[in-house]
């Protein structure tokens, strides 16, 4: 909210933010990241004075932002109801744990429990250990994206009904979009879930990402779909060239084979043997080497950049990405998107203690409409969507916007078939171009239309919809909306205030600024892969196209403020998201860590402020149970649950970090021939954080997430109800709406033709007659 030029006061309770300082009482990485651009007024919540000098200033706030117990929300008077009597436009936002509402609302919790009960950390890592976490926390931060793009979609909403809301925002919730749908699996009855082998496994076949080098790791999108045949066969004829594959292997169909290992339980050997032969081909080369030579044959290949390698990519400093902040002289990240014609805001310093004058506010609120029932339409209703993305990261995004009434249209062609149409797992475990679980869950609720681009006839069409439309959004790398004429510069001519947003993987600037590829490859550029895993290994993850996770969350706050910004202008714009850039945010403590102590490394699920702090195994094939230290408190409780040593060394968490071997393997003596849910019970029960670590089929039994309404049947064209994720929010006056599944191929052309464009029966012939709709 500060980068987009918001106000922000950071309320501190006497003596500093918990957030503020690490164990040593020095400034820690996660304050001076995420707290710069803040000023800080410290109020005691606690004292009459106190609560009433909050209520005062949420009076006059555009947006209230809490994290507090639900107790703690009462005693300070915060609840929704009571803020909006004095200021009825005030949007007051949530960031709990597991949501303000539903059995676990008031669990203890840290990153490593929410992220255990999401269904991320159980799929990531390496099958012959426990489950792995990324080492630089990432449940909350997900959170917080959430957050901020469901704060501007509800102020958008407050521009009609000068009404504010309660926003209700889960971790746990968020968390789960990193699964990449895999939690859907045991809800649509498609087979096998995920399981952990250093990338994922998907029906006991492992999904490889990370190859070996000189110098090294690289990451290869080795995955078998038509829109992969070409690039496969590309790296293949490499790895030949060196001599470690035959022609054979270069000329077979691997998507076939794959298909056959899918369907008909045919051998894996040939997939292993074939990563085994990539393996030999790249240790032989350098990341630098593999990742250059890459480029340029148009090989999905990118190199798992450490914090340190990172910062040396010359790409990021050619389009100005860093920023070096005035005070401190640390490297941190910039802007997370381009606006062009309202850049965001350079976001100096981390506030010194009670920084913030005693007039804070330097304006009145951003709306002064008057408050009124007559509006109940979605928060999106009207906004016009022409969607190009595809696969995940931008699909992600905006079926945020159909969610909350945006008419989304996606354009396909059978050309040019969604890649994300052929990745598992299926409906009732059918394979078809209609079925896929990924695809559905992404897309639902849009209009889903095929026109080929590079048909006259259906370039005309498409600059139709432009103009129907207030937004195109387009994931493809840099040339490829030109090659069709499609560019931004072609389509203001055509609609002169339209908004579009380019999501691709590195931005639509830079020398990078052509690799081609997916979330995995800018989570190994980004420096997550080198961040999860163990120090004595390679990296194990995070799962899968990590990065289409977060960037789409960047995309919707980036697309929110180009509509504010019209709103106030009637000027569109061009807003470049390097899906990279965007999620390199998630790492900024990190980038921070490594300008005062040096390169950060992985650390399995270890913490460097809590212990113990880790994943023990329970009873029971692949069981296991994460339990954190959260404070000195927890300790004696935990201690004596378990029968751990009673030394005064270990009362504080440094003592108990310094010996945290020895106290895993108590712990895990402990934990073994007991169930998960036992110990999840036990550990909870006093007040200790804990969850069970949760795959597909746990989180379809959670009564949390049953509770929040996680998991909705929803409408699909052929295939009768299908289960999709629910928003990974809650507005309380205009909540989400989904009602139908992605759509089947080309299901809405007819539709969109008549309805949306106008055509009568003659002209919605020529149209198929031109070959324009295929």
């Amino acid at each position: 909210m500060a980068h987009l030029g918001a106000d922000v006061i950071a309320i501190e309770p006497p003596g500093g933010s918990t957030a503020r300082l690490d164990p040593g009482d020095r400034v820690s990485f996660q304050w001076q990241a995420y707290a710069r651009g803040k000023k800080s007024l410290v109020l005691d919540l606690e004292a009459d004075a106190g609560r009433e000098r909050l209520a005062e200033l949420a009076s006059e706030a555009d947006v209230l932002v809490e994290s507090f117990s639900r107790d703690q929300v009462n005693r300070y008077h915060l609840d929704y109801d009571t803020l909006a009597e004095s200021n009825p436009g005030l949007i007051v936002v949530s960031i709990t744990p597991f949501g303000r509402t539903g059995p676990k609302a008031d669990w203890p919790a840290t990153d490593l429990t929410v992220w255990a009960s999401s269904g991320a950390h159980v799929i990531t890592g390496d099958a012959d250990r426990a489950p792995v976490r990324p080492s630089v926390p990432q449940s909350f931060v997900h959170a917080g994206a959430d957050a901020a793009g469901a704060a501007l979609i509800a102020l958008h909403e407050r521009h009609r009904s000068g009404r504010g809301q309660h926003v209700d925002v889960s971790a746990q919730q968020s968390a789960a979009q990193a699964t990449l749908t895999a939690n859907l699996v045991t809800q649509n009855n498609g087979g096998v879930v995920v399981q952990r082998m250093a990338g994922g496994a998907v029906f006991g076949i492992p999904i490889r990402l990370t190859w070996p080098c000189k110098d090294g790791y690289v990451s290869i999108t080795l995955f078998f779909a038509a829109s992969f045949d070409e690039p496969n066969r590309r790296l293949l004829r490499w790895v030949h060239e060196c001599g470690e594959c035959t022609m054979e292997d270069v000329e077979t169909d691997w998507g076939l084979q794959w298909m056959a290992m899918l369907q008909d339980g045919a051998s894996p050997e040939p997939y292993n043997d074939l990563c085994e032969k990539i393996e030999k081909f790249t240790l032989q080369f350098t990341m630098q080497k593999l990742f250059d030579e890459g480029l340029s044959r148009g090989i999905y290949i990118a190199p798992t950049f450490n914090v340190e390698q990172l910062l040396d990519e010359p790409h990021f400093h050619a389009r100005d990405f860093w920023h070096t902040l005035a005070e401190s002289n640390l490297c941190v990240p910039g802007p997370f998107a381009k606006l062009p014609n309202s850049p965001l805001t350079q976001l100096e310093d981390a506030p010194v203690l009670n920084s913030a004058p005693e007039e804070v506010w330097s304006r009145h609120r951003m709306d002064e409409v008057e408050p009124t029932s007559a509006y109940s339409d979605l928060p999106l209703a009207g906004l016009k969507v022409l969607d190009f993305m595809w696969v995940a990261a931008g699909p992600y995004f905006t079926r945020v916007l159909s969610d909350y009434g945006a008419t989304v249209i996606k354009i396909e062609s059978t050309t040019r078939v969604d890649a994300v149409r052929a990745l598992p797992a299926f409906k009732d475990g059918e394979v078809t171009v209609d079925s896929g679980v990924p695809f559905n869950a992404i897309n639902a609720g849009k209009l889903g239309v095929t026109i080929d681009p590079s048909n006259p006839a259906g370039r005309e069409m498409l600059l139709e919809l432009v103009r129907w439309a207030d937004v195109v959004t387009e994931s493809f790398s840099p040339k490829a909306m030109k090659g069709w004429d499609l560019d931004y510069e072609t389509l203001k001519e055509v609609k002169p205030d339209l908004i579009m947003l380019s999501s691709c993987l590195m931005g639509q600037t830079g020398p990078r600024c052509m690799v081609p590829g997916y979330g995995n490859m800018a989570a190994a550029i980004a420096g997550f892969y080198d961040l999860t895993g163990w120090e004595d290994r390679s990296p194990a993850g995070p799962y899968g196209a990590y990065t289409d996770t977060v960037a789409p969350r960047f995309a919707l706050v980036a697309l929110m403020a180009a509509i504010e910004h019209r709103r106030q202008t009637g000027e569109g714009q061009h807003v470049d998201l390097s899906q990279a850039e965007a999620a390199i945010h998630f790492l900024a403590p990190a980038i921070i860590e490594h300008g005062l102590k040096g390169n950060p490394k992985r650390m399995g699920n270890r913490d460097p402020m809590m212990g113990p702090h880790g994943v023990f195994p329970a009873a029971g094939e692949d069981a296991w149970v994460a339990i954190a230290c959260q404070d000195d408190a927890a300790w004696p409780v935990l201690r004596d649950l378990i029968g751990l040593p009673n030394d005064e060394d270990l009362l504080s968490a440094a003592g108990r970090r310094a010996r945290e071997t020895e106290l895993e393997e108590l712990i895990t003596d402990w934990t073994r021939d007991r169930k998960a849910e036992e110990i999840q019970s036990a550990v909870i029960s006093l007040g200790v954080a804990a969850h069970v670590l949760q795959n597909s089929p746990e989180c379809m039994e959670d009564p949390q997430l049953a509770e929040r309404e996680h998991f909705i049947s929803v409408a699909h064209a052929s295939l009768g109800e299908f289960v999709v994720e629910n928003s990974r929010f809650r507005l309380s006056r205009t909540p989400a709406s989904i009602t139908r599944a992605g759509p089947e191929l080309g299901e809405h052309n007819v539709e969109v033709l008549e309805k949306i464009l106008g055509y009568d029966a003659d002209r919605i012939a020529d149209a198929f007659a031109s070959l324009a709709l295929q």
